[in-house]
């Protein structure tokens, strides 16, 4: 879910019943005179007896108190304690009571107060001399210290305090506590989007604990590792870690720990479209737990799945269970946390209910504001400024869906100077981009292009948080980061005359930068690690003779920058809907794909030249006149499924006239040409049927072709195995990586994999296969890819084959897009490695031929007949460098 960050400032809001028609303005004053701030009970009668009771149960007495949920009344005691130790000059003992009082204070909220106890900590055991004494309070400390850090948004320092503590327990041979840390180390790696370092210390710290007997640390580090693989998208994986947790719990009788990887269960379920399965789990942890935060977490979570799959009875029953839970907080973090949450679903569900039903809204905004009053007077109060940012933000939202525009102008703004002020990019590109949003309404366009250009330079510069938004929910890629890059495109692309193209080369700079930007951004959540190199690079230095297609589907229309060497940029657009493009799509697709559809070419021509009249038509005298070669398209959407090569001009497919690549960024291109020396190849694949795919007999000739043409080692089927392959590619330093199996590209990193004899190569293993070569001194230059396709149905499929291409380390990748028959492959790759051969042609050239070839031959009946249809020749892609 979306991390929950939270502010302060001077500024006071009033009860929500007046929200409707009051100017904010009015709020300050209105609030002054409704203090709402519910205080906690303390133990007066405790407190009076503390002197004739010792500080240890002082503290025995706090702890209850903490473990209930009640922090602030714990407080009193724990600061008498603390007295009484000083007094008795018990300095190890004070500094126990200091270090929990340090972890009230930030169970609280209250930053600053935490930081000063665990400070007078780390103080108090500078001065005492025996330090092997206080190795384990220390690294106690920095355990909270770390945990302050992570809450205030510091992931790196949390990090670091973290490995701090881990040394000193690892030192002392504190097991238990060096695992812990681990687990806090990771908290941290996915905060900073670096999923898979976290998956490899829990990975570790699993494998230590095996031999070990069931403890609770043990149940702990499984559901870490849980939820940290579905953040990276390891679905089944992340169910079996987490069932495994559960079992430990439960044998222990472990009533929190249970409820919380509950509540991890339900996530994952909701991720597996198991929804039924996650709401058995929510509602178990609901009973399970005996800690109210625990049981409103997975409330609240319930009352997202009920609002998505539109059970508005049951939503309604949640909130008011939710509200009466609420009842019960004492003022604290958790607390305030929960009341935004609660108002964000309530906003989605009166869009839901509104969008659905004729229905009267049942819950009113001044309703919803309720909550996010309540939650930003107690943020204030407690010192939490991300809180009253993140609480002032979500009205701000409120009052957008309500169209009182200049309200939500004022309160948007407040958040964002808040959120600056303590540098919390992570929650200050939201409110940038609901400034760019009103301000877009309310006709302030080029204000609004300044904030939505400022929200995308912050979300560059926090590429790792990007990654961190995980897909659990509403709060996914899709509604959190990507409308922002495409709303900003269509405030650059709105001409200033209407029904005209007159948009300043500046805005078509920015804009193309601005398409770029949102390729990176989609395949760093892709991999869920901001790991890609991407650098600026500029058409004319890669090729003179080549022309970019930048493409993006927006609103109501389909735009398209095309940048030629040495020319300005040029802007064209169609005016079509999403769904009308995707509908096309589906049709030129279907034509392709089913047999019935094949048998009429021109069920395949007309959407093939409806879609060449978007793409390139408008550019035909352009590419004449410049000389234009080849042809390179940086596609979004469903637009990368199709096959550009055989789009079709009303006379001649585009492969006739020119090369055509595709580049996932610009910015992720290598420059530099094919190296021209004697091609070696690495030829690996399977004829026989395998863990249920189908045998792929014409493999063995398609090898046999390759190493008639280059120099060639081979491994097939039993040869074919990871293992043998990482063997090979350590040894020798082949330009060309030749896969011929089965595999399947998907939107999911852990659906996309290729096949080998006896087990499956998914995307980091084969980046690490071939990175791993120590004699690898210069990058693969080509990966091909055969008889894989992207996986049917999915409607961001080729997002997993641009992924391979880019992750793989290869310069350059030829895949196909659907599976055809093993048969047609083989004649295509024949073709391929005839023209690669030859010095003087580039990659991208080399398939265009290899492609002609097959459709002349075919128009000859040198070959099948049946292969002129697209669907046997235009299957296969370059992705990257095309030179």
């Amino acid at each position: 879910m979306l991390k929950i960050f939270l502010i302060s400032s001077a500024f006071c809001l009033l009860p929500s019943a007046l929200i409707l028609g009051i100017q904010v303005k009015q709020v300050q004053a209105i609030y002054l005179n409704n203090h709402l701030v519910k205080k906690s009970k303390i133990n007066w009668d405790l407190l009076t007896q503390a002197p004739t009771i010792s500080a240890s149960n002082l503290e025995l007495q706090a702890q209850k108190l903490f473990e209930k949920g009640d922090f602030s009344a714990s407080i009193p005691l724990l600061e008498v304690a603390i007295d009484n130790y000083a007094t008795q000059g018990d300095n190890y003992s004070q500094i126990r009571a200091l270090r929990n009082l340090g972890l009230v204070y930030l169970k609280l909220g209250k930053w600053q107060d935490a930081e000063a106890a665990l400070n007078n900590c780390l103080n108090l055991i500078q001065q005492i001399s025996n330090t092997q004494k206080t190795e384990k309070i220390t690294a106690s400390v920095l355990e909270v210290k770390g945990q302050l850090k992570l809450s205030i948004g510091q992931s790196e320092a949390a990090l670091d305090t973290w490995k701090e503590a881990s040394e000193i327990y690892e030192k002392i041979g504190n097991y238990l506590g060096s695992t812990r840390s681990v687990i806090n180390q990771a908290q941290a790696l996915q905060a900073l989007g670096l999923y898979s370092q976290a998956f490899k210390q829990l990975t570790r710290a699993k494998q230590n604990l095996e031999e070990q007997p069931d403890t609770i640390i043990k149940a702990k580090v499984l559901q870490s590792l849980g939820d940290v693989l579905r953040g990276i998208g390891q679905l089944s994986e992340s169910q079996k870690a987490l069932e495994s947790s559960l079992v430990i719990a439960e044998n222990l009788q472990a009533t929190e720990e249970i409820a919380i990887i509950l509540i991890s269960l339900g996530n994952t379920a909701i991720l597996l479209d198991n929804p039924q399965a996650a709401n058995l789990f929510y509602q178990r942890a609901i009973q399970e737990s005996p800690i109210v935060e625990i049981k409103i977490q997975a409330m609240l979570n319930q009352l997202n799945l009920a609002i998505k799959q539109k059970q508005y009875l049951t939503a309604t029953e949640l909130v008011t269970n939710i509200d009466d839970s609420l009842n019960q907080l004492s003022v604290s973090q958790p607390g305030i946390y929960a009341r935004i949450n609660l108002a964000q679903s309530l906003i989605e569900f009166r869009k839901e209910v509104l969008a659905n039903s004729n229905n009267k809204p049942l819950y009113p905004p001044a309703k919803i504001a309720d909550y996010l009053v309540t939650a930003v007077q107690q943020a204030r109060n407690l010192g939490d400024a991300r809180a009253e940012s993140y609480g002032l933000g979500t009205l701000g939202t409120l009052y957008e869906h309500n169209q009182q525009w200049n309200e939500a102008r004022e309160l948007t703004e407040k958040a964002l100077i808040l959120a600056q002020s303590i540098n919390a990019a992570d929650i200050v590109y939201l409110w940038e981009w609901q400034l760019g949003r009103i301000l877009t309404v309310t006709g302030n366009k080029n204000e609004a292009i300044v904030a939505y250009s400022q929200s995308v330079k912050t979300l560059q510069a926090l590429r790792s948080d990007i990654v961190a938004i995980s897909s659990e929910f509403k709060f996914d890629f899709r509604d959190s980061v990507e409308p922002i890059y495409r709303e900003l495109v269509e405030l650059l692309l709105e001409p200033s005359t209407p029904g005209k193209t007159d948009i300043s080369q500046k805005k078509l700079k920015q804009a193309r930068q601005v398409i770029e930007a949102l390729q990176l951004a989609e395949l760093d959540n892709f991999f869920r690690n901001a790991c890609l190199d991407a650098k600026p690079v500029e058409v004319d230095r890669v090729d003179k003779n080549a022309a970019i297609f930048y493409t993006i589907i927006l609103r109501d229309r389909l735009a398209v920058i095309l940048a030629i060497p040495e020319k300005p940029l040029v802007y064209y657009s169609t005016k079509i809907s999403r769904a009308e493009v995707d509908s096309k799509i589906e049709t030129m697709l279907t034509a392709l794909t089913f047999p019935q559809k094949r048998i009429f070419i021109e069920n395949y021509l007309e959407p093939a030249a409806e879609i060449y009249q978007w793409l390139i038509y408008p550019a035909e005298e352009l590419l004449r006149d410049n000389k234009i070669k080849t042809l390179v398209f940086v596609l979004e959407g469903r637009l990368r499924s199709i096959p550009l090569a055989s789009l079709y001009d009303g006379q001649e497919y585009v492969i006739q006239n020119y090369n055509v690549a595709i580049a996932p960024s610009l910015e992720l291109i290598d420059p530099k040409p094919l190296a021209r020396k004697k091609l070696e190849v690495l030829g690996m694949g399977i004829t026989e049927s395998r863990q249920g795919f189908p045998p792929l007999p014409n493999v063995r000739q398609e090898l046999e072709d390759i190493q008639a043409e280059a120099s060639s080692e081979i491994l097939l089927n039993e040869s074919f195995t990871e293992k043998e392959a990482n063997t090979e590619v350590a040894d020798t330093p082949y330009q060309v990586i030749h896969i011929a199996t089965h595999g399947e590209f998907s939107s999911n990193v852990e659906d996309t994999f290729i096949l080998t004899w006896d087990d499956r190569i998914n995307v980091e293993e084969l980046r690490s296969m071939i990175k791993s070569g120590v004699q690898q001194t210069s990058p693969v230059e080509l990966l091909v890819l055969s008889a894989c396709r992207t996986a049917t149905g999915d409607d961001r499929a080729t997002l997993g084959l641009a992924g391979v291409a880019v992750r793989a380390g290869a310069r350059s990748t030829i895949a196909s897009l659907w599976y055809v028959s093993d048969e047609a492959t083989a004649v295509l790759m024949k073709n391929l490695y005839e023209q690669l051969v030859d010095p003087k042609i580039t990659k991208a050239e080399a398939l265009r031929r290899a492609q002609r070839k097959m459709l002349r031959d075919a128009q000859a009946q040198e070959v099948n007949s049946e292969f002129k249809h697209p669907y046997f020749w235009s299957t296969f892609v370059l992705i990257g460098n095309w030179l």
